[in-house]
């Protein structure tokens, strides 16, 4: 239990004592005089008590701030260790991006450029655009001019930083001969 309701029960149970005891051997005369003495023995008491409850109540809050503490750097603690095993997610996954967008640029330069922009025009934007942007210049110029013109153009502008990639375009196939 509690010091500070272990020793508010005490009191509380020891002025009950104190008015049982005063009402037992006092006539009905002189109640009013026992409630007197038991207020004034209750505030004895009280008074008495006050400093340790205080001490009591103050070490009880200090204990379960400590405790707390403890808690909050566990938890801080756990949430570095995610921290550590996500960031190392995100870095392989990052990893990964690049490996695939590597492979992705040197299929799309080893191919045909015709058949290379009939494959970009149904792409989605964002990704024709990021495999023309890391083909050599002269590559994505081949397969841009193989393209159907507006769909070139969009994806032109998209390079240059004209016009903003939205998230999904509709697609247009290649120009055909």
């Amino acid at each position: 239990m509690h010091p500070f309701i272990s020793t508010f029960l005490l009191a509380l149970l020891l002025g009950l004592s104190a008015r049982q005891a005063g009402a037992q051997t006092q006539t009905p005369k002189t109640v009013p005089a026992v409630a007197v003495d038991s207020t004034s023995d209750a505030v004895a008491f009280c008074s008495a008590i006050r400093d340790p409850a205080a001490e009591a109540r103050f070490a009880y809050q200090a204990n379960t701030l400590k405790l707390l503490e403890a808690r909050l750097a566990d938890t801080v603690k756990k949430l570095e260790q995610r921290k550590a095993e996500l960031q190392l997610l995100t870095d392989q996954r990052a990893a990964e991006v690049k490996q695939a967008e590597a492979r992705m640029t040197e299929i799309f330069s080893r191919m045909r450029p015709d058949a290379a922009a009939l494959q970009l025009a149904t792409m989605d934007q964002g990704v024709a655009v990021a495999v023309l942007g890391k083909l050599t210049p002269r590559a994505a110029s081949a397969v841009l001019n193989e393209m159907e013109a507006s769909r070139a153009a969009q994806l032109a502008e998209v390079m240059g930083g004209r016009r903003p990639q939205p998230t999904r375009m509709p697609t247009t196939g290649a120009q055909t001969r």
